[in-house]
């Protein structure tokens, strides 16, 4: 109902060139495991790594464009490798961007957060705590958060790089009593078409 009323409420003519809704994307993006919890990366900014890595390509698509907010869906294939880890991981996650700053005339910037699922194919060695690598406390299916920074040239190019926190966790046991999981320091590319 919400995506059938979203198309007859927009007509071409009336939608503004940086308006990104019903438009399709995708990402690439690699990064390395941290050994931190995720309010330690993003608070302390000095985070020691794990020898685990991993590579990612992510369809998305933009549900809804407003004026101050974008909001998007994705999947994702992961593969991880590295001392610790060999096994795939596929998620999906509903996504909030927040698009206007003040220096977009000069770098265009948006950040955004987002949800969803995270089902891995093998039990991740690395979770839920770094520091207890290999006991398996953890379990294939969690949820995953992302948090982003994404940065393009200005005047609506379709081309953009980002960072973002790759997270799986319990979400505080919400998940079979799992607390905690594994973060990982990304940075990748982003073509709209």
């Amino acid at each position: 109902m919400v995506l059938s009323t979203t198309a007859a409420a927009r007509d071409d003519g009336d939608r503004s060139p940086e308006d990104r809704t019903g438009q399709w994307h995708v990402s690439a993006y690699s990064g390395q495991a941290a050994s931190d919890r995720l309010l330690d990366i993003i608070t302390k900014f000095d985070t020691p790594f794990i020898d685990s890595y991993l590579v990612a390509v992510s369809p998305g698509w933009v549900h809804i464009q407003t004026k101050n907010w974008r909001f998007e869906v994705e999947g994702q294939a992961v593969r991880h490798w590295g001392d610790f880890q060999d096994h795939w991981e596929f998620n999906a996650a509903y996504i909030a961007r927040w698009m206007p700053f003040f220096w977009d005339d000069y770098v265009d910037t948006s950040f955004a957060v987002g949800a969803g699922v995270s089902y891995a194919t093998e039990v991740p060695l690395i979770e839920p705590r770094a520091e207890r690598i290999g006991e398996l406390e953890s379990t294939k299916l969690l949820g995953y958060l992302m948090i982003e920074f994404e940065f393009s040239p200005p005047n609506d190019s379709p081309f953009a790089a980002f960072v973002r926190l790759h997270h799986r966790s319990g979400g505080k046991g919400l998940f079979e009593d799992v607390n905690g999981g594994s973060n990982f320091i990304t940075g990748g590319v982003r073509w709209d078409f």
